[in-house]
C-alpha cells in the first residue's frame, strides 16, 4: 500500500507537496497545503474524494508529515498524531504481480493533471522537504536528484520576508493619492533590510522612463560604513551613513514623503529635506507611477 513520510517546512499557504499516480494514470493521490492546512485528494476505481483538516502548519517550523494507506482508510498524521482518517473503499493502487508501482511528483504536478483534480489548486510549492521515506524505501531515488541540483537545496534557517537576488524585482500598482484631494499624496515606507551586497535600489517609484523617487544603498568612502540615500531624478536629496549594512544584523529604514517634505530614517537617525526638487516628484505623483521593490525595470 501507499506510504510517505517526510519533514516539512514552509510559510506559503498553498501548494502541492506530493502527487502519486498509477502507471496507467487511472488512480492517483494528491497531498497539498491549502490555507496552510493539509489537504488530500484521491481517485481510484470507486470514485474521488477531497478532504482537509488539522491546524495550519505554514509557520516556518519543521513538521513531520506522514500519509499511510490502511485497509479501509487513508491516515494522515502530523508529528505522529492523527489529524485525518479518510474512508477509502478498495486500494488506491492495484499491485501488479505482487509489486506496487507508482509515479511520484514532488512539489508540483505533471502538466496533464491540472484540470482532472477534484478541487483546483495552485500547485507551486515554496517550502522545504527533508528526511524522505517513500513506500518504506527511505530516500532512495529522491536524495540523488536533490543532491545534484543546487537549486533544490534549502537554507538551514529561514524567516518571513522577500529575497531580491539583484536579477529580479517586484512591481506594484499603488495609489498614493489622498481620496479627499488628488493634490495631496503620501508615500510612507517602513522596511527591515539585511543586504548582502553594498549597492542596490530597495524602493523606487518609476514613471515611464524616469525614476522620480528611489531609496538605495550605496558605497561609502569609509570601509566600515555605507550610505542610505534618497534620490529624486538623479539628484540626492537626503542621505544617512550607517555602520556596515552587509552583516547579519537587520536595519530599520523609513521613508516619509509629501509634496512639502521628505524624511529619511535609518535605525534611530533622521535626515529631513524640503528640497525644491519635491515639485518634480509632485508632478510625477499627479501622473502614474509604478512602485518597485528590489531593483529597477
Amino acid at each position: 500500500r501507499f506510504t510517505a513520510e517526510f519533514d516539512f517546512r514552509m510559510y506559503d499557504a498553498e501548494g502541492v507537496i506530493l502527487y502519486a499516480e498509477s502507471v496507467d494514470s487511472t488512480a492517483w493521490i494528491l497531498l497539498a497545503l491549502r490555507d496552510g492546512k493539509i489537504e488530500i485528494q484521491f481517485k481510484n476505481e470507486f470514485g474521488t474524494k477531497v478532504t482537509s483538516g488539522g491546524k495550519a502548519i505554514n509557520d516556518g517550523l519543521w513538521h513531520i508529515i506522514s500519509v499511510e494507506e490502511l485497509e479501509h482508510s487513508i491516515s494522515v498524521k502530523i508529528a505522529k498524531e492523527a489529524v485525518m482518517s479518510i474512508n477509502s473503499p478498495g486500494t488506491l493502487f492495484k499491485p501488479s504481480q505482487g509489486f506496487l508501482e507508482t509515479k511520484v511528483y514532488i512539489a508540483g504536478l505533471p502538466r496533464k493533471v491540472g484540470n482532472s483534480l477534484v478541487k483546483q489548486i495552485n500547485p507551486r510549492l515554496d517550502g522545504c522537504i527533508r528526511a524522505w521515506n517513500l513506500m518504506n524505501q527511505g530516500h532512495s531515488g529522491v536524495k540523488e536528484v536533490i543532491q545534484e541540483k543546487q537549486s533544490k537545496h534549502c537554507l538551514v534557517s529561514v524567516e518571513r520576508g522577500s529575497f531580491y537576488p539583484g536579477t529580479g524585482m517586484a512591481a506594484f500598482q499603488i495609489n498614493y493619492n489622498n481620496l479627499d484631494s488628488a493634490e495631496d499624496w503620501l508615500v510612507n515606507v517602513t522596511m527591515t533590510v539585511r543586504p548582502s551586497a553594498d549597492t542596490g535600489v530597495m524602493f523606487a517609484l518609476v514613471s515611464n522612463e524616469t525614476v522620480p523617487l528611489a531609496l538605495s544603498i550605496v558605497d561609502s568612502n569609509s570601509s566600515d560604513s555605507q550610505k542610505v540615500i534618497v534620490t529624486i531624478g538623479n539628484i540626492t536629496v537626503a542621505h544617512l551613513e550607517s555602520k556596515k549594512l552587509c552583516t547579519p544584523r537587520k536595519v530599520q529604514v523609513g521613508l516619509l514623503v509629501t509634496k512639502q517634505q521628505l524624511e529619511l530614517s535609518v535605525d534611530s537617525h533622521t535626515d529631513r529635506s524640503n528640497s525644491e526638487r519635491l515639485s518634480i516628484l509632485h508632478q510625477a505623483m499627479m501622473a502614474n507611477v509604478v512602485t518597485y521593490l528590489g531593483g529597477l525595470p
